[in-house]
């Protein structure tokens, strides 16, 4: 068992040799348990795998836009 202390903001600085050896080049999720907190790998995501999540859009033809002007809109 290895001790690692908390850094400022509660980081916790892994040794570079378990980073790679566990794979979590990509990032990790935390899991609190009753134990403590695991830390396992995150696996990496494309954008289309992030994406296919996202919201969908209605039927955009069915806004009404009766009462919006060219001043309503913010850029």
């Amino acid at each position: 068992m290895k001790t690692l202390s908390l850094e400022t903001d509660y980081k916790i600085k892994l040794p570079l040799d378990w980073v790679k050896e566990l794979g979590l080049e990509s990032g990790v999720v935390l899991e609190r348990t009753d134990d403590g907190i695991l830390i396992r790998p995150s696996l990496a995501q494309t954008w289309d795998e992030v994406y296919a999540e996202k919201l969908k859009m209605g039927n955009p033809a069915a806004l009404d836009l009766s009462e919006v002007s060219g001043d309503d809109l913010i850029f």
